[in-house]
């Protein structure tokens, strides 16, 4: 039985120790050094919000009369004469033409850990990478940015219009069913730092990104804020692995971030197993359904001829269905559940 369940494709859920990548644009000032231990929370770099760049007559760097590397920061006095009085100090660019800039400008922003860990690479203007401490649950995508915040579920079935809460703000708040960017902005609104969903439409994609532009332009800077998508595009419900995962870190502090897209766990939670002959249909009419895993169920044809392996699954429903493998997945048990 278990070769057999060789068969089915596996699925990633929990990754041991990620190294995640935290984007910088240039101009942007990291605070924190390589080796150090951050905690979640705590500021990494200060955040350009409206980068400008101007010219800059290089100093003479010590005695081989070398110039400074691309990166380095210099202060605002290098400008050229006569252009940007009182410019603020920034990261030196790449030469270009024959000249170099500057990459400056105020920095209201700061960028945060999302997690715990340890800071192991810089590339100035380019990205910070991390070393988490904890797990992460593998997610598909990371719309907006990345956060940090106590996770919340609210009640299977509940509607996310009339769940939410003032009392949420500063949470990540996982929303099961049905969610709309409607729902999301209104969770926006209420200070809430993110929000996990099973999927997303993409008329719901393109409404968020539209809101969230708006709000990019405005006079006023808001809390990052950012929506992990855990599946794709199609309605489905949280798979019963990833839902027992998620109810085992209730109400501990997480994060989340897009490169690659995880929710960021804490390290002294214990996670569940995943069952090993649990699969997962994720194509075909049964698609969302979960069961057991009872063999192989032999060759199909499909309508125009096609032939197909199958698997014999058990569903939750009480069927007993051969399901071709292509349509099947499985939660592969990794070494951040031991």
């Amino acid at each position: 039985m278990t070769g057999t369940l060789d068969l089915v494709p596996p699925r990633a859920l929990l990754v041991p120790r990620p190294r995640v990548r935290l984007e910088l644009q240039p101009g942007d000032r990291v605070i924190a050094e390589i080796g150090d231990a951050v905690h979640a929370g705590d500021v990494l770099a200060e955040r350009i919000r409206d980068p400008r760049l101007v010219e800059v007559v290089l100093p003479r760097h010590g005695a081989d009369q070398g110039i400074p590397l691309p990166g380095t920061w210099l202060p605002g006095e290098h400008a050229r004469p006569g252009r940007r009085p009182g410019t603020p100090p920034g990261e030196l660019l790449f030469e270009h033409g024959g000249r170099r800039r500057l990459a400056t400008g105020s920095h209201p922003d700061h960028l945060s850990a999302p997690a715990d860990g340890r800071l192991v690479e810089v590339h100035p203007g380019v990205a910070l990478v991390l070393e988490i401490d904890g797990p992460g649950l593998v997610a598909t995508e990371l719309l907006g940015e990345p956060h940090a915040g106590r996770l919340v579920l609210l009640p299977e079935g509940s509607d996310p219009h009339l769940a939410l809460d003032v009392a949420l703000a500063g949470a990540v708040v996982v929303m099961p069913g049905r969610v709309d960017a409607e729902a999301i902005t209104r969770a926006r609104a209420m200070g809430i730092h993110g929000v996990v969903v099973g999927s997303l439409a993409e008329r719901d994609r393109r409404d968020l990104a539209a809101s969230a532009a708006r709000q990019q332009a405005g006079p006023h800077h808001l809390a990052s804020f950012g929506v992990l998508v855990l599946g794709g595009y199609l309605r489905r419900a949280f798979p019963s692995a990833v839902q027992a995962v998620l109810e085992a870190v209730s109400g501990a502090l997480v994060g989340t971030v897009g490169d690659p897209p995880l929710l960021l766990l804490p390290a002294d939670r214990l996670l569940p197993f995943p069952e090993p002959d649990r699969v997962v249909v994720r194509g075909g009419q049964a698609a969302g359904s979960e069961g057991r895993w009872l063999g192989p169920g032999g060759p199909r044809r499909l309508r125009g001829g096609v032939v197909v392996e199958t698997g014999l699954v058990a569903l939750d429903d009480g069927r007993t269905l051969p399901i071709a493998i292509g349509d099947l997945e499985r939660f592969s048990v990794g070494a951040a559940n031991r």
